[in-house]
């Protein structure tokens, strides 16, 4: 019961957030569309929340799920195409971390792909598909492979 609470209350959440009034006082969802999932060792996952920045060219999108995990990635690049993300890679990077607030639970992409599909700069949105293999940053034997992966209308600033 405590469970179906919680889920009941961070709907409620979701809801009354997703929404701001216009001029008139109707409620008005922003941005619908916007997802982002993946699969992570073969299980399916969705971001819950979504943030995209894009500062000097450099976007960064982050993505969190219910279960106190996080999927970061982060290229130098504005155009439609494809990003290399690895180890060798300083300006294209991605992450995934099990445990957010555990820096010891990170695992960082030693090879990998972004692809941006589209770039809207009037309405600020991006769209494209990723895929990964990390290792965990503390003991290179344990590995995550991210695949499958989508985000589609994330606003940016």
């Amino acid at each position: 019961m405590k469970n179906l609470s919680l889920i009941i209350m961070i709907f409620a959440v979701i809801v009354f957030s997703s929404c701001q009034k216009d001029g008139d006082g109707t409620p008005v969802v922003i941005n619908p569309n916007a997802a982002m999932s993946c699969k992570i060792d073969g299980a399916n996952w969705t971001a819950f929340t979504r943030i995209t920045t894009n500062t000097a060219g450099t976007f960064v999108i982050n993505g969190s799920a219910l279960s106190s995990d996080a999927l970061n990635i982060t290229i130098i690049g504005e155009s439609v195409g494809s990003y290399t993300l690895g180890t060798m890679q300083y300006n294209f990077s991605a992450s995934y971390s099990p445990v957010a607030t555990n820096p010891d639970s990170v695992y960082t992409a030693v090879n990998g792909t972004v692809t941006l599909t589209e770039v809207n700069t009037s309405t600020k949105k991006i769209s494209g598909s990723f895929q990964f293999n990390a290792i965990n940053v503390l003991n290179n034997n344990l590995n995550r492979a991210i695949t499958e992966g989508v985000f589609t209308s994330l606003s940016y600033n």
